[in-house]
């Protein structure tokens, strides 16, 4: 018995370990120079500076959607699935284009942070510079200068609105001694093609990971459904013993208490509502880098599933709670009323932030956590830094991990939880007696 403990602890210890190695790779890879560098100032004729991206960009790119489904890159080998594009473009029509660098490849579609632009031309109309200086007796006056900069690209922006598009780039430039120099900020203005609309149907990675997700579900209800058909009346086995005490527990603890009697019709939207978010947050801990309930379009379209199904098995009462709050004086019916309707919208807006919050800090938490092993090693610089951190950051990096598979479970059970409690209270009917005030009121 205690080996095959051992023997779990350890398969589940490595699987651990290999995403967390495979989070350190794409953080290195994310961290390194990037390609045509600045030229240094202070390097001497002909030295070049690296441009590093800064940490909080590092781990913004990490939970973010993108196009690319990046993994890590080992050496000069990136390890990614390029997803293809499809524009729609009303001066070109439907275009489709096999991966980011076939887009690159046509001179008139800018990719840049996940998104696409349509320009006249890839040579930039204008470019921008801001450059703060880390030498503290240079650092008031490059702040000075950087301050008479951003006004000038404010004015530029907002006397061209709409017929450029911008692109921006923050990172940090090291002299030819691999010192720090100083902090560098370059945005790059693109002439937009006018008159042309252009509606991006590409499939993004957090699209495909959700079709994963809901691939996953059907195949394992539906095995579990032939199952019970063919094993009718006999004990569970196998998959069908591990989802049914899941299934009994959201059909008894989830969905029965709260629906009034009503619940045998929403279970299987419960059903689909807890695993799909659960096997969402579970993807998100493997090596895979995804962030699915991280994603605020996820979970707003979540929420906005809540209140359609509020406002469509809503009574006469509920709305009459809302609209004219019975048993209070008349003059403070008003009141009652923005105070009601801000409750109507708070409820799926509550549940939304509160599972991309939930979810999104964790994925920030191990993030800072293996990034500080390039913060102290210096991106490389310093070897002492990053080896002496390099223990705690795993530590701490494996215990959050440890976490997150709870909270994963915890915030699947919290959102179906909270709707079938919203649900339930549209469903409620009420007794009222204006003339009693508010003890009539049920």
């Amino acid at each position: 018995m205690k080996s095959q403990i051992l023997k779990r602890f350890t398969g589940f210890a490595a699987v651990i370990g290999i995403a967390i190695s495979l989070s350190l790779y794409s953080c290195k890879a994310q961290h390194g120079p990037v390609e045509g560098g600045h030229e240094s100032s202070a390097g001497g004729e002909g030295a070049h500076a690296e441009l590093e991206d800064e940490v909080s960009d590092v781990i913004i790119h990490h939970v973010m959607d993108t196009h690319d489904w990046h993994l890590a890159d080992v050496g000069e080998t990136e390890i990614a699935l390029h997803l293809p594009w499809i524009l729609y473009n009303s001066a070109t029509g439907i275009e489709f284009y096999g991966s980011t660098h076939a887009l690159a490849e046509n001179e008139h579609y800018l990719e840049a942070h996940g998104n696409v632009y349509y320009v006249s031309s890839k040579t930039p109309v204008r470019e921008f510079h801001f450059s703060t200086s880390k030498d503290p007796k240079l650092a008031a006056a490059s702040a000075a200068l950087v301050a008479t900069e951003r006004a000038e690209l404010k004015k530029f922006e907002t006397e061209n609105a709409g017929k450029y598009a911008f692109v921006h780039h923050k990172g940090i430039k090291r002299d030819a001694a691999g010192a720090k120099e100083a902090l560098i900020e370059h945005v790059t203005a693109y002439e937009l093609v006018q008159g042309a609309t252009l509606i991006d149907f590409s499939m993004t990675k957090t699209a495909l990971h959700i079709l994963i997700v809901a691939i996953v579900i059907f195949l394992m209800f539906t095995s579990v459904a032939r199952a019970y058909k063919k094993r009718g009346g006999m004990a569970p086995k196998g998959l069908q013993s591990f989802m049914e005490p899941v299934i009994l527990f959201v059909r008894d603890d989830v969905a029965k208490p709260y629906l009034h009697g009503k619940h045998e019709k929403f279970v299987p939207y419960f059903l689909t509502l807890f695993f799909f978010i659960w096997f969402s947050n579970l993807l998100g801990l493997t090596p895979l880098s995804s962030n699915i309930a991280g994603n605020t379009t996820i979970t707003i379209m979540l929420a906005m599933l809540t209140m359609v199904l509020i406002v469509a098995n809503s009574t006469k009462d509920f709305w009459m709670h809302i609209f004219w709050f019975p048993g209070v004086p008349i003059w403070m019916k008003p009141l009652m009323l923005v105070v009601e309707l801000m409750g109507f919208f708070t409820r799926p807006a509550a549940l939304a932030i509160r599972l991309f919050a939930n979810i999104s800090a964790g994925h920030f938490m191990v993030l800072a956590l293996i990034s500080l092993i390039f913060i102290l090693g210096d991106n490389g610089h310093s070897a002492a830094g990053a080896y002496t951190i390099m223990p705690l950051s795993l530590a701490f990096s494996l215990f959050i991990f440890m976490v997150e598979l709870l909270v994963a479970a915890v915030q699947a059970f919290v959102f179906s939880l909270l709707t079938a409690v919203f649900i339930g209270q549209a469903m409620e009917t009420h007794s009222h007696d204006e003339g009693h005030g508010a003890e009539a009121h049920h």
